[in-house]
């Protein structure tokens, strides 16, 4: 091979060379990339498509159904009733941020009176309410209602912080007089955390430990280190005493952060 040849192949040498390691270096990410939770594979540690593993997406093996302990249909006044579902999530470090629910009301026929359609969140591990006021019968009598959620649930991880926090009701009071019963308490912030908005669901037991009605308030905030009266009244006087008087404090998890 002559000296120009021998050059000339030197010079192709270097520029297939550069060529290869400009090609590698585009194909590289894509042949060898690593595995992410939007990927829409199973890789890494995942137990199933971009769930489980260190994602924050929960596999439906990872997670159970919540349990839905009791729904009614409590009268307010005239034909409207206030509908009340009490749940349970049993998920320990999981929830979810948005969970569309259906109620179904039907009356002393089992008929179907109607539906109404909601959106919550599911706090990990925790029972809470679902509540949704004013359903009209219209000329039926309500006898009793039904509640579900509507699935696909999207299940993600959810430390049980709130839980933790010291934030507790005292100071219930309960007064059944005949025009407008009431009931009053005290909400305690004793955190360092100013909560955002949230509800605060009054559930009302007789002496066997079955829910007789109930009634929600809303509240904007709560401060850190502070105190907030809530009341609830309902327009007719009980004809069975309340025995148990639960207040419920209802914060959503997806929209408290902490540092």
């Amino acid at each position: 091979m002559s000296w120009a040849s021998r050059r000339q192949f030197k010079y192709l040498s270097i520029f297939f060379l550069v060529i290869l390691l400009i090609a590698f270096a585009f194909l590289y990410p894509v042949i060898f990339n690593n595995p992410t939770c939007t990927d829409g594979k199973q890789n890494g540690d995942e137990m199933g498509v971009d769930c489980g593993g260190v994602c924050s997406l929960m596999c439906a093996s990872e997670v159970s159904s919540p349990v839905v302990l009791w729904s009614r249909a409590f009268p307010v006044v005239e034909n409207n009733y206030n509908l009340v579902a009490f749940v349970e999530n049993r998920n320990k470090n999981s929830g979810v941020a948005t969970a569309l629910y259906e109620f179904r009301v039907y009356d002393t026929n089992n008929k179907l009176l109607g539906r109404k359609e909601g959106v919550t969140f599911i706090p990990p591990n925790q029972q809470f309410a679902v509540f949704e006021s004013r359903f009209n019968s219209g000329e039926r009598q309500v006898k009793s209602a039904s509640f579900e959620f509507i699935e696909p649930l999207v299940w993600v991880k959810k430390e049980p912080v709130l839980q933790t926090l010291p934030i507790k009701v005292t100071n219930i009071v309960f007064d059944n007089n005949k025009d407008t019963p009431n009931l009053s308490a005290v909400v305690n912030n004793d955190s360092i955390y100013d909560m955002p908005e949230f509800d605060v669901i009054a559930i009302l037991y007789d002496e066997e430990g079955n829910a007789i009605n109930a009634s929600k308030t809303h509240k904007d905030k709560i401060l850190n280190s502070s105190k907030l009266p809530v009341n609830f009244t309902w327009p007719e006087e009980f004809i069975k005493v309340p025995i148990i008087k639960d207040v419920l404090i209802q914060i959503n998890p997806f929209s408290v952060f902490f540092e």
